[in-house]
């Protein structure tokens, strides 16, 4: 099995999980159908099943055509109205056997109410969509702050060597806000530097042990980030509080 990155739309990535043995993908928020139908055809696959984190088109939009294609693929979704095809429907915690992997469904809202993510805990994979982005995290759409934060809170409570696949490109411009929050993170400085140096090189999937040290959104409980409270005349030990001041001014960055 291998992860492969599908580029789409201006900064979106679509995830295909490759099993190379039986020439067969499961592709991951599909939120364009052609990329997906020229990475399977040009590498000679079946697509069997997609999984789908959030309602949002850029994650979705393809499903229509893919179904048509491939009319015997298997389609998870969060348990969601607003996913425009018949699906199996999922909900926290279900487990989905696919091939020789199983994948644990998280309820993960803030993003979207009916957010999830789907976890491999033998391949310790993260498909996160749009609640955890690498130095950063999503936006509140019809969510709550308090929701989004206690989401982050139960993916950083896996394991350090968790592989972070999320849905965009925004890891840059995330350390370039994360290095005004915390301007004395070397982590932070250090991961900007080399991404500058190396142009438009894919930074995914990232690590939770890199987040830990470079996403402002997963330290609210540090140091550096009781400094920006004190700052912001916030209380240093409330971290909610603090999370909600670094996604609005995150949203105006």
């Amino acid at each position: 099995m291998s992860v492969n990155a599908i580029e789409a739309f201006k900064d979106n990535y679509i995830w295909a999980i490759i099993d190379e043995s039986r020439h067969t993908a499961i592709c991951v928020d599909p939120g364009a159908a052609e990329p997906v139908l020229q990475f399977i055809n040009k590498n000679q696959l079946n697509l069997t099943a997609i999984l789908v984190t959030h309602h949002h088109f850029d994650h979705c939009g393809g499903l229509e055509k893919l179904q048509k294609t491939f009319p015997h693929v298997e389609i998870f979704t969060p348990d969601d109205s607003r996913i425009p095809l018949s699906t199996i429907a999922l909900h926290d915690e279900d487990i989905i056997h696919l091939g020789e992997y199983d994948f644990r469904v998280m309820a993960i809202p803030g993003h979207t109410r009916t957010h999830i993510a789907f976890y491999e805990p033998s391949k310790k994979w993260l498909f996160c969509g749009d609640t955890l982005f690498s130095a950063g995290c999503g936006r509140v759409f019809d969510g709550t702050l308090e929701d989004l934060y206690h989401s982050l809170q139960l993916i950083k409570n896996l394991p350090d060597e968790t592989s972070i696949y999320c849905g965009h490109e925004y890891t840059r411009k995330n350390l370039q806000f994360a290095a005004q929050v915390e301007p004395n993170n070397q982590a932070i400085r250090d991961y900007l530097n080399y991404l500058q140096k190396h142009g438009d090189l894919c930074s995914l999937p990232s690590r939770l042990a890199l987040e830990k040290q470079i996403n402002p959104f997963l330290r609210t409980d540090s140091l550096h980030l009781k400094s920006f409270a004190q700052q912001e005349n916030l209380d240093p030990d409330n971290s909610l509080a603090i999370f909600q001041r670094l996604r609005e001014k995150k949203d105006n960055f």
